[in-house]
């Protein structure tokens, strides 16, 4: 995955803050983008993911605090952290608006909200097709993964004050989720 996304991840982490918000961290793919001694709270709802967090926080000296709790309903007080990192998670909650807007909620003023996400395909595109017919399988076979969801349009819509985002294809075999969207949204 490094070399997919680790120079847009180096890039959207440089100079973050002391302490982020995750949502979605998995088995920790983005702690080694952390500067050592990074306070990361992590809400993450599969607790089969605990002991590899644990695990590869300490690989990579990072002070780490999870709740095994979804991004809909973030236990943290409101205007509370100064980024919130999301990296291939908004395809799986079941709300995606209702985690942006929990996200919109615990920043801080000029709080960013970092993110990297595959999206749905261009309308009529034969990309955007092959989304449709597998949508269904692949949602089962990959976490609840929604292949084609726009997610670049629902971030857009949230209340952020505003979005800088940019659209690539990453090379993959894995065709359906090539378009991709990296980027930063502030409050």
């Amino acid at each position: 995955m490094d070399s997919h996304y680790g120079e847009r991840k180096r890039k959207l982490l440089k100079g973050h803050p002391e302490t982020i918000l995750e949502i979605g961290a998995a088995y920790g793919a983005n702690f080694r983008y952390l500067r050592p001694g990074t306070k990361l709270i992590v809400f993450e709802p599969n607790e089969s993911y605990n002991q590899i967090l644990h695990k590869r926080a300490r690989r990579f000296n990072i002070d780490i605090e999870i709740h095994n709790s979804g991004a809909e309903d973030i236990e943290l007080p409101s205007d509370s952290v100064e980024m919130v990192l999301g990296s291939l998670v908004l395809c799986t909650v079941e709300l995606p608006e209702q985690v942006l807007k929990e996200i919109h909620r615990v920043l801080r003023k000029q709080g960013k909200f970092v993110f990297l996400e595959h999206v749905k395909a261009g309308n009529h595109s034969w990309l955007c097709r092959l989304q449709k017919l597998i949508k269904k399988p692949w949602k089962w076979f990959f976490d609840g993964c929604v292949v084609n969801r726009d997610t670049g349009e629902s971030i857009k819509k949230a209340s952020f004050e505003s979005v800088d985002l940019e659209q690539f294809n990453s090379r993959t075999v894995f065709l359906p989720i090539i378009p991709h969207i990296a980027g930063v949204a502030k409050k």
